[in-house]
């Protein structure tokens, strides 16, 4: 196989110009096209040592030579390589040819480099400049070497755990030649969770390279660890610094600890007003969950790219009508509308799913309705839909009066809550304590203090908002705790805004965890 160095004719250019037309083009030589090659070789006199990376080519690249594309770096994770992305475990080019075929995409250069163990950055004691070698050696060597689109603005750089602390790290500090910056499962820590760390690991993955090594306690928070650590350059002052980076996080939700860290990066990003898109998902620190996060990433790469708006939320579609039967009635002092499922029967022994809204039209309620599916399910169940404004005062004697009037057999198995807004934060305070009401409480942008009461320990919680939510603090802080107290849990994270609108998208995601949950 001819390597693919040996098709590419080097000729001398700029590496730092922004201007294509005054660059040479490399010209390929004629023979066999790889598209994905590895083991290619760069020499750094920066690092003293060869370099290897992998590169994956459009498929036209040596039939369109006038043309131009935009660059990927694709960064590895701790004890992996510049191999990582395809052969071993990822398999992006697969995706990304997926992704060109259905016109999702269009055609880039991928570049996915050795990275050591380095954290993409430079050593604290100047052994090992790795980041310099990056921005001052490989980058102007790829736009000398390929058809590159040497600008700021057709850069970006994505990455897996330790690679998604490069993802944020090279951007940040070199937003002269990157645009995008794309962390997936971000392999950094709070302060607490640093001092914490094992000596040993401490020691091997993070004071060798951050200073510290040896020491305990805040004794590992060096200055250079704050310099290259985002809790501390996001701050007041800078904030408005990172306005041109396009920052889009993913990290699941079954992330040991990363996504405690991940988390609060998002919530003082928001406090700070800096732009970026997050997204928590069913999943946790595997391949499978870096390779579907990468769906989504290459879009918002490709619209950075090319100019496109991001858009601000998740579309679904929604009928307002609803031909199931639809009770409106006086229970408990307070107005409901009560939906039936099909099975039910109000002599027989139903459950039940109060939904406390913040006051939600009549059509919104249809909508909900609609997504749930109500009226063909055949378990006999009934939704009671509560205005928050109706049910702020005594909620258990209204449940108890609800209870009553539909039939609901007694045991927490039979009850299920749903709450959006403050109506979430009357059910959280309903259900929180040792003996449990509900057997799960689902919760949509919830206006929740997990501080002021614990979650109970026998109740499920699927704690769901959107990335612009407004009460993101809320939701992420009753994650942490029910992760802290071992009290079963899922959480979410959505592309969208706040308000009715923004939860449909939730009350879809939720479905089917609502309906197994309700059959069981």
């Amino acid at each position: 196989m001819i390597k693919l160095l040996a098709l590419l004719t080097l000729m001398l250019s700029s590496a730092n110009t922004s201007c294509d037309k005054e660059r040479s083009l490399p010209v390929p030589s004629p023979g066999e096209f790889e598209r994905y090659t590895t083991d290619l070789t760069m020499h750094s006199d920066i690092l003293g040592q060869t370099i290897r990376y992998s590169i994956y080519l459009p498929a036209d690249y040596t039939t369109a030579t006038d043309k131009r594309y935009g660059v990927v770096y694709l960064l590895h994770g701790y004890g992996d390589n510049h191999g990582s992305w395809n052969d071993q475990w990822l398999h992006i080019t697969t995706l990304i040819d997926s992704k060109e075929a259905a016109g999702e995409i269009s055609p880039m250069i991928y570049v996915m480099p050795q990275g050591f163990n380095s954290y993409y950055v430079n050593r604290y004691d100047g052994s090992f400049d790795y980041m310099d070698m990056f921005a001052e050696e490989l980058v102007p060597y790829i736009d000398r070497t390929y058809r590159t689109r040497a600008d700021r603005s057709s850069r970006a750089v994505a990455g897996y755990s330790m690679g998604g602390f490069g993802a944020m790290i090279l951007p940040s500090k070199h937003a002269e030649l990157f645009s995008v910056s794309i962390p997936l499962s971000m392999s950094f820590r709070t302060d607490e969770q640093y001092m914490s760390e094992s000596q040993d690991g401490w020691n091997q993955q993070w004071g060798s390279i951050f200073g510290g090594y040896g020491m305990s306690g805040e004794g590992r928070l060096t200055d250079y660890y704050k310099e290259h650590c985002p809790f501390y350059f996001f701050n007041e002052q800078s904030a408005a610094s990172f306005s041109d980076i396009a920052y889009y996080l993913d990290c699941g939700d079954d992330e040991e600890q990363l996504l405690i860290a991940n988390d609060r990066l998002h919530r003082q990003m928001r406090e700070l007003g800096i732009a970026h898109e997050y997204r928590v998902r069913n999943g946790a620190h595997t391949s499978d969950y870096w390779h579907d996060a990468m769906r989504e990433g290459l879009e918002f790469i490709e619209c950075r790219f090319n100019g496109g708006t991001w858009p601000d939320s998740q579309e679904v579609a929604t009928d307002a009508s609803y031909s199931g039967v639809e009770l409106r009635e006086t229970v408990g002092g307070a107005e409901v509308v009560a939906y039936p499922s099909a099975g039910y029967d109000e002599a027989k022994q139903n459950s039940v799913i109060y939904f406390v809204h913040d006051d939600l039209a009549a059509d919104d309620l249809h909508r909900v309705m609609n997504l749930w599916n109500v009226a063909v399910n055949t378990k006999p169940f009934v939704v009671v839909c509560i205005p928050a404004s109706q049910a702020g005062g005594d909620f258990a004697a209204l449940a108890e009066a609800i209870d009553a009037k539909y039939g609901i057999a007694a045991g927490a198995e039979r009850h299920f809550g749903a709450g959006r807004g403050t109506g979430a934060g009357i059910l959280y305070g309903y259900a929180a304590g040792t003996e449990a009401r509900m057997a799960a409480l689902y919760l949509f942008d919830g206006n929740m203090e997990a501080a002021a009461a614990a979650p109970c320990a026998g109740t499920y919680y699927y704690i769901d908002t959107t990335d612009e939510g407004e009460h993101f603090v809320a939701s992420g802080e009753l994650y942490e705790r029910c992760k802290a107290d071992g009290v079963p849990y899922d959480y979410r994270v959505r592309n969208g805004l706040t308000g009715a609108e923004s939860s449909m998208g939730g009350f879809l995601a939720a479905k089917s965890n609502l309906m197994d949950r309700i059959k069981n």
